[in-house]
């Protein structure tokens, strides 16, 4: 007889196989044919809701891995979320305008903003972007995320506009929005002023000059009137704005030192004498000393224009680096701007759009590095130059195309950030919301501290148009509600390319008048508007807007970058409006990088595309990738990690194989076991898996998700697999079908495998879905594993730390065993762990508690037999006695006691005779 097909083996059949990329397209095809997301909203329709509002990527290319890596966090918590029995409407969104777009198609196309049409171009720029919208969002269905895919909102859409002018009427209306001219960042290449958020920065060399600007009048300062001739040290790293100079700033508090350099007497601040002596290479002797607020006043000559520079007071000069005299442009910069009102200082602005000079003569022309090295020459012939060094600092440059900044004083049309003390409101309600990580709040702070007033207009052609009109008699330009009532009422109908086809007497009131002039002919103004105004306006136009959503949104999740981004503007936009937070929890994650921390480069050739990992490891590992690292800092990833990953979900998926493998016949409701009537080592795992349940729950609700997967993969490899699994193979390929034992096993087997798939669910969401699937005979099945929830009242009532403690303490001692066992095997003495005998010598304490649980040790040990007697603590392994049992492999003296089955054990026999009834 053939004892081993009596064994319960697991099916070899089983078809759960690791092959993802076959998986994946089959388990989307199921979601997308049963309409996971409406079944989802239909069977949750009377729970508390969850809104995660989704921040809109830029439809401009197809997604990296940075958008992977966002859209599955936000999956996971999605998901998590549903299970907990929640209510999640999910709307996902893309912006679909402004430069990020219009960049890309202009590289394509190979021409400039000056070459097109802009009605034809934003034809072709709609196209472009609604084609990138299709693209990124088949890539994020594979990442098995889900959404209303069909009814995405796409800024350029019209109602999303008519929307958007809306809650711009709404702005205008209140004051918020005036048109100035003050510096702005400036992109010469892109053409266009820029927002803080459009600004990153990078190390970029630039020219370090320290010019010589004589006194002109010293106003009778007392001490340097008696000086003949006395210049101040001006520091710049710009040398092209000296053309706009208008004036020098000294700092109030400092103290001035006058000395002595190459025969002339020189003005500088005097902390940074020692920096002087060593960069002239001279010893610095001070002549004279003030402070500055002492030659505020004073007249000095410009180093080549015949203009006179008045001193200056200024809080914000430094004297760290420099020379504390700080050359003042208040056309090129924001702190030099915010001198004008109270010294009544000129805005001298002669750079165009691309960057050339229009003014004065000798320079008209020149770009801003051709101008500065004229400049150069200028000083040298002057005698003016005092140090001319290069210097590497970090510096802003334009997001799109990479370039450096300039400042420009233009007008534009900013929002007011003191207005109605928008500000403070702003910075007291950080406080009320949830920032993870804790960082993220004096982060935000920090920039809302120091947050100018919000440049809302763009020199572009792809985007919303701020609809001013400019009165034909007098110049004036105007925002008016009553205008902007009458453009949202056609913006609803036609879009937002209406106001660059039709004429600006269709958007004009009736008898609207020029409040300047009183003159009623009219045209249009182009300028765009900001497309962060368009995102932060998403509380407004999709949220506010979607009956299934509410307002506020319980999160917004995003890369690190959004403080500067999206949240501060959304943060903006609903505190005008509002008066509240759009979110009550904001979760920033970082960038991610290669194994070495660089950042992704194509250059550097260290790039890994979603889609590639996807074609060869499957969407799954990516999700896991994603959850299994730490995203508060940032993110790495290669070829390496991947695999190592791979190795670790193989672990997970064949732990969950094994399960399914050997509950094909049980079914809680065809057998009496109860919770009660389980063997203890049985209650023990089920006590484990309820402390999973806790434990991981806790974490997701914390947004620890990487804490979450190593709590899970733990429990695999070390509670199941290494422990529970292999001891209780004995019991289910060799007890009877029906027994208590078996059937006691296959009951947490069972149980555990409900709340396991369930907590891999929203990371493993492909791996998951496909157990739940094969799980043939589970109870109270449905369509989905997403459409089942957390079980916790089964849960809450197994927790039994007791039985924990206790349990811990045998497999403290099972892993010395195991020591032992293994020293054995080494020595040739046995060769599985079946043929030996386990003796152990307890003090009189642990003698008692051993010994209690003595006919447990053999199956945790996975040996033949286990002694325990009292004495010295000891653990001695030796070959058992009696011979090997064909069918379970145990040693026993019982084997050849039965004439009928002479090769195999008493216990067997039972069991056979027990499956035979």
């Amino acid at each position: 007889m053939n004892y081993k097909d009596t064994l319960k083996l697991p099916h070899t059949t089983f078809p759960m196989k690791a092959n993802l990329s076959v998986l994946e397209p089959k388990m989307t095809a199921f979601w997308q044919e049963i309409d996971i997301y409406q079944e989802l909203l239909r069977r949750r329709s009377e729970d508390k809701k969850f809104i995660l509002h989704e921040g809109p990527p830029y439809a401009n290319g197809k997604i990296h891995i940075g958008h992977a890596l966002n859209k599955i966090l936000k999956d996971i918590v999605i998901k998590y979320k549903v299970l907990k029995g929640y209510n999640c409407p999910s709307v996902v969104g893309w912006d679909c305008h402004g430069l990020p777009v219009e960049h890309q198609l202009f590289k394509e196309l190979k021409l400039t903003k000056h070459d097109v049409n802009a009605v034809e171009f934003r034809k072709k720029a709609r196209d472009y972007a609604l084609k990138f919208v299709d693209l990124q969002r088949e890539d994020f269905k594979k990442l098995g995320a889900f959404s209303d895919w069909q009814n995405p909102y796409l800024t350029l859409d019209a109602g999303y506009e008519s929307r958007v002018m809306e809650l711009l009427g709404l702005l205008v209306e209140e004051g918020y929005v005036y048109r100035g001219r003050r510096p702005v960042n400036w992109c010469a290449s892109c053409e266009t002023a820029l927002a803080e958020a459009e600004v990153e920065y990078a190390d970029k060399q630039s020219e370090s000059i320290y010019v010589f600007f004589k006194i002109e009048d010293s106003k009778n300062v007392k001490g340097l009137k008696s000086i003949d001739e006395a210049y101040l040290l001006v520091w710049t790293t710009t040398p092209w704005t000296l053309i706009s100079n208008v004036a020098v700033a000294l700092h109030p508090e400092l103290e001035y030192v006058l000395v002595e350099i190459d025969g002339r007497h020189v003005l500088f601040a005097g902390e940074l004498l020692a920096k002087f002596q060593e960069k002239f290479n001279v010893r610095l002797e001070p002549k004279l000393k003030f402070k500055g607020n002492q030659l505020e006043g004073i007249s000095l000559k410009h180093p080549f224009i015949n203009r006179e520079s008045p001193v200056v007071l200024a809080e914000f000069i430094s004297k760290e680096e420099g020379s504390g005299c700080v050359h003042i442009a208040p056309g090129h910069g924001e702190e030099d701007f915010s001198l004008t009102k109270k010294y009544n200082l000129d805005i001298i602005m002669p750079v165009n759009d691309k960057g050339v000079f229009e003014e004065p003569a000798e320079f008209k022309g020149k770009n801003i590095k051709d101008a500065g090295d004229l400049v150069l020459d200028k000083l040298r012939e002057k005698g003016a130059l005092a140090r001319h060094e290069k210097i590497t600092h970090s510096y802003p440059h334009c997001w799109r195309c990479k370039k450096p900044i300039i400042f420009r004083a233009t007008f534009q049309w900013f929002l007011n950030v003191n207005h109605k003390k928008l500000r403070e409101r702003m910075l007291n309600e950080t406080v009320s919301v949830k920032w993870v990580p804790p960082s993220g709040q004096e982060r935000m702070k920090g920039m809302l501290e120091t947050k100018p007033d919000w440049c809302l207009s763009r020199q572009r052609i792809w985007g919303v148009p701020i609809p001013a009109l400019k009165c034909v008699s007098c110049g004036e330009v105007i925002l008016d509600k009553e205008v902007i009532a009458k453009v949202v009422k056609t913006f609803k109908e036609k879009g937002s390319d209406s106001w660059f086809i039709g004429d600006a007497a269709e958007f004009i009131p009736e008898k609207f008048k020029c409040p300047a002039c009183g003159k009623g002919s009219f045209s249009k103004e182009f300028d765009i508007l900001d497309v962060w105004f368009e995102s932060g306006a998403s509380f407004f136009s999709v949220v506010e807007n979607n009956p299934q959503l509410s307002f506020p949104s319980d999160l917004y999740l995003e890369g690190s970058d959004q403080h500067r981004g999206w949240f501060q503007t959304s943060l903006t936009l609903s505190m005008a409006k509002e008066k509240r937070t759009p979110f009550k929890s904001i979760l920033t994650h970082g960038f991610v990088v290669d194994a070495d921390g660089r950042k992704m480069s194509k250059s550097l050739g260290n790039v890994i595309s979603p889609q590639d990992i996807i074609r060869k490891y499957g969407a799954e590992i990516l999700r896991l990738w994603a959850a299994y690292t730490d995203y508060r800092e940032d993110i790495k990833i290669s070829e390496d990690i991947v695999k190592q990953l791979v190795d670790m979900y193989r672990k997970v998926r064949n732990t969950i194989r094994f399960i399914l493998g050997n509950i094909d016949d049980f079914r809680p409701s065809d057998v009496s076991v109860t919770v009660d009537s389980l063997m203890e080592v049985d209650r023990f795992m089920l006590a484990k898996a309820a402390q999973l349940y806790k434990e991981t729950t806790a974490l997701y609700e914390e947004y620890s998700f990487y804490k979450a997967c190593q709590k899970l993969f733990a429990f695999c490899n070390l509670d199941l697999s290494s422990f529970y699994l292999d001891i209780l193979k004995d019991r289910l390929y060799t007890c009877p079908q029906n027994s208590l034992s078996r059937r006691s096993g296959q009951f947490v087997l069972y149980q555990t495998l409900s709340v396991l798939l369930k907590l891999i669910a929203p990371i493993l969401a492909f791996t998951a879905e496909e157990a739940y699937a094969n799980w043939l005979n589970a109870e109270n099945k449905e369509k989905s594993i997403f459409i089942t929830h957390f079980e916790e009242n089964f849960f809450s009532g197994l927790l039994d730390e007791s039985l924990i403690k206790k349990w811990e303490k045998i497999l403290s001692l099972r892993s010395s065993v195991l020591k032992e066992i293994e020293k054995k095997r080494e020595s040739g003495l046995i060769g599985s762990s079946l043929e030996a005998c386990v003796f152990l010598c307890f003090p009189a304490e642990d003698y008692e508690f051993f010994n209690s649980c003595k006919e447990a040790l053999k199956e945790v040990f996975i040996v033949s037999s286990v002694a325990i007697e009292k004495g010295t603590a000891s653990i001695r392994v030796d070959k058992a006695e009696g011979n090997k049992c064909l069918r379970c492999w145990n040693r026993s003296r019982t084997v050849g006691e039965n004439s009928q089955h002479p090769e195999i054990c008493s216990r067997c026999i039972t069991a056979l005779k027990e499956d035979e009834k």
